[in-house]
């Protein structure tokens, strides 16, 4: 994938999960969280068994919220300029935050049984990594 195509990949992937993390952030706010726990019902399946959301999913999720949308963050200003100026190094680290945060986060949600979160995890990892993996930078 060139730099460009592997770039605009990436700012799709973190606009969409900024957008996903604004929804998964709003579980605390009663009158606004309805997206939020019906985001949640569907992501902890199976689907009706979320209809209260505890004191701790409600923090959690604005944790979550607010490190998704942390990371997209530097997705963007830090990743998607190194990806077209070919900065391998900025690429592998990324490769290996996301590989990180997929082993630890995919292994805790089976081992909490929520291995729904697991297979969710798999749906963003891949569409980071195909861009980053596939990358081929033009030697000079």
């Amino acid at each position: 994938m060139t730099p460009t195509n592997s770039a605009k990949m990436i700012q799709i992937v973190a606009w969409g999960f900024i957008a996903f993390a604004i929804i998964w952030g709003l579980a605390p706010y009663g009158p606004v969280s309805a997206p939020s726990r019906i985001l949640l019902d569907i992501l902890d399946w199976p689907y009706g068994s979320r209809a209260n959301l505890s004191r701790d999913a409600m923090w959690l999720s604005s944790v979550g919220a607010g490190l998704t949308i942390a990371i997209c963050i530097m997705l963007l200003g830090i990743v998607v300029p190194a990806v077209r100026e070919g900065n391998k190094r900025v690429v592998r680290v990324t490769i290996w935050a996301f590989v990180a945060w997929f082993i630890i986060d995919g292994l805790g949600s089976y081992a909490s049984g929520v291995g729904s979160n697991a297979v969710f995890n798999i749906v963003l990892f891949v569409a980071i990594m195909v861009p980053l993996v596939t990358l081929r930078f033009e030697d000079s």
